[in-house]
């Protein structure tokens, strides 16, 4: 049950906050932004979050050791950690890489997780910026579809050619996907410490 519980929380994490906290991710430096810096660029990019909130927000994601927090007065100010010089894409790759070892089952996988996780058409790009090479068993996304995709897209500045072709994945692979959700937790929120070296089948399966 405890298993089905942490596959919940990371869907729902990443569902409603993977726009905010890729934009903040992205732009921030080793050197470190204040909250007003990161609110001005928040805005450029159409995402509307009250100061107090953001503050909070960026509280919680460093004391979930996702980002560093310095007080340099007269604000504070936040920065990327050595973890975070990877990218989500680069993330999601890593953890899917260790779940499959072939290529073409590992794009099957790859495809499955971001068509659930984002509830959108992905695009062969945003494959590769994971580092996945093989050629996944999909179909066309329609142009409805693809259009959707782009526009989610652009709201965090990544820009879509038009030869750039989208993909929706035919594989089922729900248990896999659970696995691929309980390490992005486990990666993305500090919880490794917590975790004992040894698996035990009967605890992660109840």
């Amino acid at each position: 049950m405890f298993y089905y519980q942490i596959c919940y929380h990371v869907n729902r994490m990443f569902e409603t906050d993977k726009t905010l906290m890729s934009v903040i991710l992205e732009n921030l430096t080793e050197d470190g932004m204040s909250i007003s810096a990161l609110s001005r660029i928040l805005s450029g990019k159409g995402i509307k979050i009250h100061r107090l909130e953001l503050s909070g927000y960026l509280k919680a994601l460093s004391d979930m050791g996702v980002i560093r927090e310095r007080d340099i007065k007269p604000a504070k100010v936040f920065s990327i950690t050595q973890v975070q010089k990877k990218t989500l894409y680069q993330k999601m790759g890593d953890i899917i890489s260790r779940e499959e070892s072939d290529e073409d089952k590992r794009a099957n996988l790859a495809l499955y997780v971001m068509n659930r996780l984002f509830r959108r058409a992905i695009f062969e790009k945003e494959l590769r910026m994971a580092g996945i090479t093989g050629t996944p068993n999909s179909r066309k996304a329609n142009d409805k579809e693809r259009d959707e995709a782009a526009k989610v897209l652009s709201k965090v500045g990544m820009k879509i050619q038009a030869s750039d072709e989208a993909l929706v994945s035919n594989a089922n692979l729900v248990q896999a996907y659970n696995r691929v959700l309980a390490a992005m937790l486990v990666e993305l929120s500090g919880l490794k410490p917590y975790l004992s070296d040894t698996k035990q089948k009967t605890l992660i399966e109840d």
